[in-house]
């Protein structure tokens, strides 16, 4: 294993940060915060918590975890947008996931 990867522990599974959105720059750090998987579209799930008005795309959602409804307490990073991205959620990596 590189320096420069990067291995978070999930009770759905090992977490990995590796190639996930690595040329962005991190804009917000959330922590041991509450949420509920949702299915975003047909193939992506988003977690939704309280007081955010905008949905995080987690780009390394152990699959375990991937089941909409399901509750979980969850920490990472929020990354950056540029205007002329559409996007349905904040780009997010994951560095804690666990089922509540």
């Amino acid at each position: 294993m590189s320096n420069t990867t990067k291995k978070y522990s999930s009770r759905a599974g090992e977490l990995k940060e590796t190639d996930c959105h690595t040329d962005r720059k991190t804009v917000h750090t959330i922590t041991q915060q509450q949420g509920e998987i949702f299915l975003l579209d047909h193939a992506n799930f988003a977690i939704q918590y309280k007081g955010n008005t905008r949905a995080l795309l987690p780009c390394n959602l152990p699959a375990a975890l991937q089941k909409a409804g399901k509750k979980i307490i969850f920490s990472g990073v929020i990354k950056e947008t540029q205007p002329e991205e559409l996007w349905g959620a904040e780009p997010f990596v994951l560095t804690k996931a666990e089922e509540k």
